[in-house]
């Protein structure tokens, strides 16, 4: 792949936030996750574990986090994800611009369309969570972001659409139970994989990024 391929796979991959019921094949799941298990780790650690919910399992995963989400419980997940208002003033300014700009492309407000879809966590005929060892160096984090952009980047290579979200990680004890998580990892993100449902109206919706001025810097 040269750098021309590689920024187009970049720019086509983007959340998608309703996904068809059509099922991803086992073999393109497993080819995802070899090529993303590539991903660095510091002095080669590791500490990572990827569970992968698909067919029965994420249907019962997804049918009982819309239970409870329906019973207004709140989320607890192993990570604390904190407050919006805990974030610095530019990153509060472009979420902010993130749900203004989703509730005006929807013509809903209350932008009731994505909330429906985070209760059946975005209909994903797969979710993947990545877990993290407890007691881990810090540095451990980074690993699995780099392992999380590389399940993204792969699964885009297979024509496979993504998504990662909390709304997938907030019930940890039904992952638990039903993913058998042991008790001394943490699950810290939930990635949704599928086909994107093109008539759905949240998946329209793009976030402006950044630019580079605004967010690198350089030093000669």
């Amino acid at each position: 792949m040269d750098a021309k391929q590689f920024d187009e796979l970049m720019k086509a991959r983007h959340s998608v936030r309703y996904f068809q019921k059509k099922e991803i094949p086992e073999n393109t799941l497993k080819q995802i996750m070899t090529t993303a298990l590539q991903a660095p780790s510091w002095c080669n650690s590791q500490a990572w574990n990827i569970y992968v919910a698909s067919g029965k399992t994420a249907t019962e995963i997804r049918n009982t986090f819309n239970s409870k989400s329906l019973e207004g419980i709140k989320g607890y997940s192993d990570i604390n994800p904190g407050h919006r208002t805990d974030a610095s003033e530019r990153s509060q300014k472009t979420m902010g611009q993130f749900f203004k700009g989703m509730a005006e492309f929807t013509k809903d407000p209350k932008m009731q369309a994505l909330n429906d879809s985070q209760k059946v966590l975005f209909n994903a005929p797969t979710i993947v969570y990545l877990t993290l060892q407890k007691g881990v160096t810090q540095f451990s984090v980074l690993d699995l972001g780099a392992l999380e952009m590389s399940i993204l980047l792969a699964a885009k290579s297979h024509g496979v659409d993504s998504l990662v979200a909390y709304e997938c990680v907030k019930y940890p004890d039904v992952l638990r139970k039903f993913l058998k998580v042991p008790e001394n990892e943490n699950i810290v993100i939930g990635i949704a994989l599928g086909y994107e449902e093109d008539d759905n109206c949240v998946n329209k919706f793009r976030a402006e990024k950044l630019s580079l001025d605004e967010a690198c810097h350089f030093f000669n």
